[in-house]
């Protein structure tokens, strides 16, 4: 199975949980990136307000994702949805292919989609290395 691991991240959480299932699915980390500012304490609020209201923002993948046969889809958590540039990315792709990981420091993603599986790692449980094996464990 080809997997390529793609991400977005605003503060390098879901960078660094991203890289750790790259490493050890032995595949690329693709970051997305956005045409958006998210920075301090307004790019919070902002990120807030977009995630809510489900508002559109254009993404750059930043690789190759054409030959996966399966994403695992890295995102932070913005007020218990996914960051806007994963749902601009996931709204083009059929969920079944998508693996989605959700980063977050104490909540719990709202909308459950028909991705292939969901896994979310919560600062607050310490669980971010559990999750991280339990997925991997499951894919190889």
């Amino acid at each position: 199975m080809n997997y390529k691991v793609v991400y977005f991240s605003r503060t390098g959480t879901s960078k660094r949980v991203a890289e750790k299932i790259a490493n050890k699915l032995s595949c690329e980390a693709v970051k997305i990136t956005d045409n958006m500012n998210w920075d301090g304490v307004l790019g919070f609020i902002k990120g807030g307000y977009y995630a809510v209201r489900k508002k559109d923002v254009k993404i750059e993948i930043n690789g190759n994702i054409d030959d996966a046969d399966e994403i695992i889809l890295v995102t932070p958590l913005w007020a218990n949805r996914p960051a806007p540039a994963i749902e601009a990315f996931y709204q083009k792709m059929p969920l079944d292919k998508i693996h989605l990981v959700v980063t977050s420091n104490a909540s719990k993603i709202k909308e459950h989609l028909a991705f292939k599986s969901l896994s979310e790692i919560i600062k607050n449980k310490n669980n971010e290395d559990l999750i991280i094996e339990t997925l991997v464990n499951k894919l190889l």
